[in-house]
């Protein structure tokens, strides 16, 4: 990695050095504002982060790679997950882009999902990002997190796949 960018624990040290003095960073404190807002679900918040030409590349290919979609989507788990929370876990900044990690907490109470039945089971699981920034907004995205996991907290069941099907690939 270029620089001087280190991994920081949220609320450790929120500050990067650069010429000789401790600068706030001001694209990892879009993050945090970015994360409170979508843990508030206030979607139109969101709009003021993210640049007009902003994809996603994450790892859900049901829909465009938009704000848009990423709010819809949103939108669904808050409802299939009550409870939903995402901490900040780490940050590490170098250049234009930042990663973070987060963990997941909520509850399964909304409608069936993955095969498992909406019962509140409670789940925890870690995702991971990578973001980056063109003049202070959000102009690209990747993401991960743990859906296993989720699915074996909750007592979801892995799609079925022919076996022949899957051998050919």
């Amino acid at each position: 990695m270029r620089g001087h960018a280190r991994l920081f624990g949220v609320g450790v040290g929120s500050e990067v050095k650069g010429r000789g003095a401790l600068m706030a960073s001001s694209n990892k404190e879009t993050l945090r504002k970015v994360q409170e807002a979508w843990n508030q679900k206030r979607f139109d918040d969101l709009d003021q982060y993210f640049a007009p030409d902003f994809k996603a590349n994450g790892n859900d290919p049901s829909g465009p790679p938009t704000l848009a979609a990423a709010k819809a989507s949103n939108g669904v788990m808050n409802q299939i997950f009550s409870e939903r929370r995402v901490e900040i876990l780490d940050l590490l900044e170098d250049g234009d882009k930042v990663f973070m990690r987060n963990r997941a907490t909520g509850k399964h109470t909304g409608e069936s999902w993955m095969g498992a039945p909406a019962d509140g089971k409670p789940y925890e699981i870690e995702s991971w990002s990578m973001y980056r920034f063109r003049d202070g907004k959000i102009v690209e995205s990747w993401g991960l997190n743990d859906g296993m996991r989720l699915m074996m907290q909750i007592g979801g069941q892995l799609p079925q796949r022919p076996v022949a099907a899957a051998a050919s690939r």
